[in-house]
């Protein structure tokens, strides 16, 4: 019995005659649908997709699917099937599992070595071409020479498995390289750069400056609630021993620009007295837009 699909090289007068003289029953799925010979559906897309990734990895082109085909075949009858007891289709139907050849990469460049008589002392000894499978009638790797449009059967040939004949590789050999990858390299580029600006480390670094006397004080332009002179950043505030107990802050009565003329004043008369006040029983400290000029010394 033969099961098969209404393809026409099934489906022919010549063939039905050989099937009926040999007392073989030949059935035929119904039109469209094709679970009904769901197992040679599935080998189909089996070695489809063989033949696809051969020929993505090398860049083949189209035209040479033909060679791509049989040689997924070649390869899948001699690599081992979990559905066999991790055994080959050559071993389980030959008995032995053997490469008539060693197996080369499909649409590598190769070079067949050219034993025509026509060769002068000074041409060429060897064709470039590009390997597209193995022989199934010889002993040999079938290399197509595209200059020639020559298809040439031989053993003398010297492979380049990591040069493809047309173009570069496919882009996904990406998954197959080892290292780091730019996007990565660039993650911690920008991380340093992060870690290097970070305004807290910045901050941090000019208050110590400050408090060890290298740099002149900033001035204060505003006053908080708590009159705090160590502003903390984070967990890691900066504290100056300096800086305990209440804090008094002395403030001049009026501006220098309200002082009064020398030559009004009685030349006994005493400056202005300077009120004192004490941050520690008050919450905040209100500067008339008059006296911007004027600078608190913080003691």
């Amino acid at each position: 019995m033969l099961r098969t699909d209404n393809g026409t090289e099934y489906v022919n007068k010549e063939f039905s005659n050989f099937l009926s003289t040999n007392g073989i029953l030949h059935q035929t799925t119904c039109l469209d649908t094709p679970p009904q010979n769901g197992v040679a559906e599935r080998k189909n897309r089996h070695i489809l997709e063989v033949a696809r990734s051969l020929m993505f990895t090398m860049n083949v082109p189209k035209f040479l699917w033909s060679e791509a085909v049989l040689t997924a075949t070649y390869l899948i009858n001699r690599t081992p099937s979990r559905v066999l007891g991790m055994k080959t289709p050559c071993e389980v139907l030959l008995g032995e599992n053997k490469f008539v050849v060693p197996p080369k990469v499909f649409g590598c460049t190769c070079f067949v070595r050219d034993h025509r008589p026509s060769v002068g002392k000074l041409d060429p000894r060897a064709i470039k071409c590009i390997f597209v499978g193995y022989s199934s009638a010889q002993k040999g790797y079938k290399c197509w020479s595209p200059n020639e449009r020559r298809l040439f059967v031989s053993m003398d040939v010297t492979f380049r498995e990591s040069v493809p004949f047309y173009g570069n590789k496919t882009d996904l050999n990406f998954m197959f390289e080892f290292g780091p990858t730019k996007s990565n390299e660039v993650s911690r580029e920008g991380e340093n750069d992060v870690r290097l600006s970070d305004p807290v480390e910045q901050n941090l670094k000019k208050m110590e400056a400050v408090i060890s006397g290298s740099n002149p004080p900033v001035r204060m332009k505003a006053v908080t609630n708590d009159l705090n002179p160590n502003p903390g950043h984070g967990d890691s505030p900066v504290v100056d021993p300096r800086y305990k107990g209440s804090l008094k802050v002395y403030v001049r009565r009026k501006p220098r620009s309200q002082e009064e003329d020398p030559a009004t004043t009685p030349k006994n008369s005493l400056p202005a007295p300077l009120d004192i006040v004490d941050v520690s029983s008050t919450s905040e400290i209100e500067n008339d837009d008059s006296a911007l000029n004027d600078m608190p010394i913080a003691l």
